[in-house]
């Protein structure tokens, strides 16, 4: 596929994918294509979700060994739709454990999500979000993170637009927590 724009992120690991990406669609016209050469295997989800989040067409994937290449279309601009999506810090979502009674969404993979989440948190990767939607209550607070804060975001926006509006997206998420955490694999549903 002919790109007009590569974006190299070999090495790089979530959230910078999506940063490099979204920094170099901001120079790009409407209709043209973007080529991410990436080694996050994270980028499978990451990507078309983010492409879908920000109304741009993802076009395809193609895996050569251990890259992962992103074709995706800048589409025409459009108005963002503002969210009041609270965050909180991961110092203030510690606190509240075991306090209160919680529901804690880790939109991180499954590998990521098995090395180490919040207690009693629930898997569901960012891709699955929307899929889950109408099991997640809209009538409790929940608690969205990932391991930046990036995929938190792009979650508490497809949300959102759902009419799920108690999301406290919790940052900077994973990637900084010294809270309690559990580490065997056990996905909840």
């Amino acid at each position: 596929m002919n790109a007009d724009v590569t974006v190299d992120a070999k090495g790089l690991a979530c959230p910078m994918p999506i940063v490099k990406t979204k920094n170099a669609i901001k120079n790009m016209n409407a209709g043209e294509t973007l080529e991410l050469i990436t080694t996050d295997k994270g980028s499978v989800a990451d990507i078309p979700a983010w492409a879908k989040s920000t109304g741009h067409e993802y076009l395809s994937l193609v895996e050569e060994g251990d890259l992962f290449i992103h074709y995706v279309k800048k589409a025409e601009p459009k108005e963002n739709v503002e969210t009041d999506v609270v965050s909180i810090s991961n110092e203030e979502l510690i606190s509240k454990l075991g306090s209160e009674p919680m529901l804690v969404l880790d939109v991180r993979e499954p590998e990521e999500y098995a090395a180490g989440h919040v207690p009693g948190a629930y898997s569901v990767p960012l891709s699955q979000v929307e899929g889950y939607l109408n099991a997640i209550p809209q009538d409790q607070t929940i608690y969205v993170m990932c391991k930046s804060g990036m995929r938190s975001q792009m979650a508490c926006d497809t949300m959102w637009m759902k009419g799920h509006t108690n999301i406290i997206r919790v940052v900077p998420g994973m990637g900084d927590w010294n809270g309690p955490v559990e580490k065997q694999f056990t996905p909840k549903s």
